[in-house]
């Protein structure tokens, strides 16, 4: 693994884990003075989520910024099949999340939705900001963290399979929400074989966008309703 991939991973690492300190921060600073605790927590959540994620981001571009110049040189040339991949890919995408959900409710009778999207919900309702990290941001992280880096290194020394359950099964874990478990694990497989199918980093990361833009706007519609 390059030394520029292991800078990536720590900015990946220290962005997850940021917010132990940067979420008191906010709390202690003058910003949510006679806001209620359970609020100014949300809120502070969602701000530091905002602020590391988007310097994560920044950091992370800054140090690949020569394969994604070549990647824009070559994106004319091959447009059309990144787009029919992204498309073919976004609708394997939701079958995969929809039978995972049927098996959920069927065989385990577990109706409740996602922990990981209610909180999501939560904090986007105090902050409608905070919808660019689950619909745009993360997606481009995780596709650089757990594909381009992850699953690339191991397909160099593994075969496809091995390496996509080891990159899929860090990426269901990551996300916390072990009920869902299965479906974060099949989503990730399914993006590595577009990242091998492919070769560009480009359709699991559009894909993976609409996917969460999609359930994110969802989410917020059903939760209006109600």
């Amino acid at each position: 693994m390059k030394t520029r991939d292991l800078w990536i991973l720590l900015t990946y690492v220290i962005i997850q884990y940021s917010a132990v300190f940067g979420v008191p921060y906010l709390l202690n600073s003058n910003l949510y003075v006679g806001v209620d605790r359970k609020t100014a927590s949300l809120e502070a959540v969602a701000l530091w989520g905002c602020i590391s994620f988007i310097t994560g981001l920044i950091i992370i571009l800054i140090l690949l910024h020569k394969p994604i110049y070549e990647g824009f040189k070559n994106l004319s040339s091959n447009y059309r099949k990144i787009i029919n991949w992204v498309v073919l890919g976004y609708f394997i995408t939701m079958l995969t999340q929809i039978i995972c959900n049927l098996i959920l409710i069927y065989v385990f009778n577990l109706h409740q939705g996602s922990e990981n999207t209610h909180n999501i919900l939560k904090i986007a309702k105090l902050n409608p900001a905070f919808i660019i990290i689950p619909s745009l941001i993360a997606p481009i992280l995780e596709e650089i963290v757990f594909r381009r880096i992850l699953f690339k290194s191991l397909y160099k020394r593994l075969p496809f399979t091995v390496s996509a359950i080891i990159s899929s099964v860090l990426f269901a874990f990551m996300h916390g929400d072990l009920p869902f478990f299965l479906s974060y694990f099949l989503i990730g497989f399914v993006f590595c074989y577009l990242y091998k199918r492919t070769n560009s980093i480009l359709v699991p990361m559009l894909t993976h966008m609409l996917m969460n833009s999609f359930v994110v706007f969802q989410q917020i519609n059903f939760s209006s309703l109600h």
